[in-house]
């Protein structure tokens, strides 16, 4: 409702002031229901404002529940009352303008979050792909518990990639010692094709619109990237370098390149997506529990730190349970 709601409320208020001061003690009867039918409907506009004005602050803030009072809007005022939980939401907004009253009651849940499919501990989508892996790094496609011990789930390969031309150059281009490390599904190397047909452009764009944190392109050794309790969505919006000791809960989205230089430690799924090249450099001590996805018409990986990519059902579950989107189905409009 935007520009054109608040056109109507301020055209409705000019209105009903001409007419009340043309007001006199000769005014007709159907002048005064004139001005009562439109003193109702500048209230039923601002009471449909107010739910537009906190279903906007509701994708927001996340958590948003409580009682609002004394909104100013449109020569009125509104208040606004928020319950239930978010597969329930009442939003309730009365609208007041010059002694006449209006009730709006909203029904509406919450989208549940869009998870991407994490198949394999690392997943590399890409036309060209260069690799070159030291250091101490451990690809595992075993499930693991975000605790580091052994999970339920089935194995998952350690790389995923999309055509078995790209499987060989990985297992041809990486040393023994690091061939060892890559394991999960079938064995060291676990280096496998996987089935994907993730529109990734649609995806990010929904877990961005749903973002908690939004940060520049920059270097950053503090921040809340989210709890194991309250995950959040994070994007980098360009290239991000991570140092000092971090640690992070969620699913990170990231437009651009990625450099880890201290002690970074995340849960649940981190995405690198961009058009043209993805470049990601472990320098540091590096340990993800769920998920790293790399998608990108040329990706450049190299590491010579200590890393630990482990696939986890559990991270992710944690992430789809606990993350919450900002859109919304209205399941009902009363008035």
């Amino acid at each position: 409702m935007g520009k054109s709601m608040l056109i109507m409320v301020i055209g409705t208020a000019m209105i009903i002031g001409s007419l009340t001061l043309g007001l006199n003690n000769n005014s007709g009867r159907q002048l005064g229901s004139t001005v009562d039918y439109l003193k109702r409907e500048q209230a039923r506009l601002i009471s449909d404002s107010g739910i537009e004005v906190y279903l906007e602050k509701l994708r927001e803030d996340k958590s948003l529940k409580g009682t609002f009072l004394n909104n100013s809007w449109g020569g009125g005022t509104y208040d606004v009352y928020i319950s239930g939980p978010d597969s329930a939401l009442v939003i309730k907004s009365i609208g007041h303008y010059e002694g006449t009253n209006h009730t709006t009651v909203v029904n509406a849940k919450r989208d549940p979050i869009t998870m991407p499919n994490v198949q394999s501990a690392m997943y590399i989508s890409t036309n060209a792909l260069n690799i070159n892996l030291n250091g101490s790094i451990d690809i595992n496609g075993n499930d693991f518990n975000m605790d580091g011990s052994a999970g339920s789930g089935s194995p998952k390969p350690g790389v995923g990639v999309d055509n078995a031309s790209d499987s060989a150059y990985v297992v041809n281009n990486i040393k023994p010692k690091i061939s060892k490390a890559i394991e999960g599904e079938g064995g060291t190397p676990s280096v496998h094709t996987v089935s994907d047909t993730t529109n990734w452009e649609e995806l990010t764009q929904n877990l961005i619109f749903a973002a908690d944190n939004t940060l520049p392109s920059g270097t950053y050794s503090s921040g809340n990237l989210g709890t194991a309790s309250q995950p959040k969505i994070t994007y980098v919006n360009g290239d991000a370098t991570f140092t000092g000791n971090l640690t992070g809960y969620g699913i990170m989205v990231i437009n651009g390149d990625l450099t880890l230089s201290g002690t970074f430690d995340f849960y649940g799924v981190i995405i690198l997506y961009g058009p043209s090249t993805i470049t990601t450099n472990i320098v540091g001590n590096c340990n993800v529990y769920g998920g790293t996805i790399i998608v990108g018409s040329t990706v450049n990986i190299k590491s010579t730190g200590n890393s630990q990519l482990y696939y986890s059902s559990q991270a992710i579950d944690n992430a789809k349970v606990n993350l919450k989107s900002s859109r919304f189905a209205i399941t009902s409009w009363w008035e």
